[in-house]
């Protein structure tokens, strides 16, 4: 019935969306790959003049300090010759960080649905080779009802195809996870973060990367103001703002559901900044600057430290880097049976006695947590110490060994002098770490362990006292039972 095509152009499209949704793919992810679509339109289709192009936009994009861990990135999507330069913006950040898999969020630009399209082909394609798709992701968000197999719809979306030469180049042997989405309501939005936010709290080493272009076809003047609008909002954090400005049209994002996607996602963290990267428009390539389209590149990152009750840091970046390397060459010398390394410093802050807990990870798990509370030794000396008794004196591990240490990251707590509260309401979750004494019993829980666990106070209270000071899951009620609260600055590898 081709006068159903011609009188109602939307209807093919829906009628695709509802079928492919209706007879969604395999539970497991496919052996299938997918073929580049927009090689030779929107990059270069010849792998040398594509990876000489993306080289040099990333040779001359600058090197940027970021406070905290790295969350996400906002990168535009139009042709390389137009946005690539600020693209590369973005993913210089991402360069050389310990990254497993990204998370590509995007807007579909022809179709209109709720829930996200996934993708359960085994990798995608591009003039530099195959990237990988995480299956483990695909599995997990596939038994979630917003969740649905659409390969058409992806297979039409240059948005997120864009982005992958870079992060080949920038991000090695990572793996990709391609989330396409087709409205940007408050509602939808919601259940998708829900999802994903469950994700990177068992994923530290995901990164999100959200494709958007920014205003699209308005003179220089007027696209640079209203970027600037919207690069502020974003900048504030203001996602209210955002999302009443887009609807009333004062700003635009053609991946306004990614953007925001990430936004939220990165709200859900204890501490998250935006910042700017660079902005340019389409102008600078052509030379036409009576419809330009506007690009923005920005970083969102997360606190990795918990900052002392005063609001200020014990250390500055300097300081845990030297710290974080002590350990790591501590452990290393100590498997090795050579001598350890010196630790001779004159920095006072170094010096100072500081409580301070070590805890290794391997993939995400605990590996080994040992530390001492109370200050008994320069802050230097207690990392080294608790270094070693991490790595080969946690009970509950059999000792790291030499061949595993590729593989571990180091985590770092230096604490405050621990202070007596009253009762339980004066301890704050996921700022407090919390000691419990009873007689010749105690026990202690770092602040991450609430953030790790999602325990309720009740909950921390109850383990502690069981799990860690042998006493009864009550105890924490008793008059007998002292609490006390000290605060950790938190950093890792």
């Amino acid at each position: 019935m081709p006068w159903l095509w011609r009188n109602y152009p939307g209807l093919l499209e829906v009628m695709i969306v509802f079928a492919s949704f209706c007879c969604a793919g395999p539970l497991k992810a496919s052996e299938e790959i997918r073929k580049p679509q927009f090689s030779g339109s929107f990059y270069p289709a010849r792998p040398e003049e594509l990876l000489r192009q993306v080289k040099g936009f990333l040779g001359q994009a600058p090197e940027v300090s970021l406070q905290g861990e790295l969350f996400g990135l906002v990168v535009p999507h139009a042709g390389y010759i137009y946005s690539g330069p600020t693209a590369a913006l973005a993913y210089r950040v991402l360069q050389g960080k310990p990254v497993s898999t990204v998370i590509l969020l995007g807007r579909s630009h022809r179709a209109r649905f709720s829930g996200a399209i996934i993708d359960d082909r085994k990798a995608w394609e591009t003039p530099l080779g195959q990237v990988q798709l995480d299956a483990e992701l695909f599995s997990i968000l596939y038994q979630q009802p917003h969740f649905h197999v659409n390969r058409f719809w992806l297979d039409q979306e240059h948005g997120l195809e864009v982005q992958l030469p870079f992060l080949q180049i920038v991000a090695g042997k990572a793996k990709i996870f391609p989330v396409l989405l087709g409205e940007a309501s408050e509602e939808n939005l919601k259940a998708i973060v829900s999802s994903l936010a469950g994700l990177r709290q068992r994923r530290k080493d995901i990164v999100f990367v959200a494709s958007s272009d920014m205003s699209h076809y308005h003179p220089l003047k007027e696209a640079e103001k209203i970027d600037r609008c919207c690069l502020n909002l974003l900048e504030r954090k203001d996602l209210k703002g955002l999302r009443e400005a887009l609807e009333k049209g004062q700003v635009e994002l053609c991946g306004d559901a990614a953007v925001l996607t990430l936004c939220m996602l990165a709200r859900e963290q204890k501490s998250w900044q935006v910042k700017v990267l660079g902005y340019d428009t389409s102008a600078a390539a052509s030379g036409d600057r009576t419809r330009v389209v506007g690009y923005g590149a920005l970083a969102l990152t997360v606190s990795t430290m918990r900052a002392t009750p005063g609001g200020k840091n014990m250390l500055n970046e300097q300081q845990r880097k030297k710290l974080l390397q002590l350990a790591r060459e501590t452990i290393l010398s100590h498997l090795k049976g050579e001598k350890l390394p010196p630790i001779e410093t004159d920095d006072p802050v170094l010096r100072e006695k500081r409580g301070v807990f070590v805890t290794l990870r391997k993939n995400e798990h605990l590996r080994g947590c040992i530390g001492t509370i109370m200050p008994v030794y320069p802050l230097v000396e207690a990392v080294q110490k608790m270094a070693i008794e991490s790595a080969t004196g946690d009970p509950r591990f059999s000792p790291v060994t030499l061949s595993e240490m590729n593989q571990i990251k180091v985590e770092i707590s230096v604490l405050t002098v621990p202070r007596r509260v009253k009762n339980a309401e004066e301890i704050e979750l996921g700022r407090d770490g919390v000691i419990v004494k009873k007689g010749f019993r105690q026990g202690v829980f770092l602040p991450q362990v609430a953030e790790e666990t999602g325990w309720s106070k009740e909950e921390f209270l109850s383990n502690l006292c069981y799990q860690k000071a042998g006493l009864s899951p009550e105890a924490w009620k008793e008059k007998e039972t002292e609490l006390y609260t000290f605060q950790a600055e938190v950093f890792s590898e």
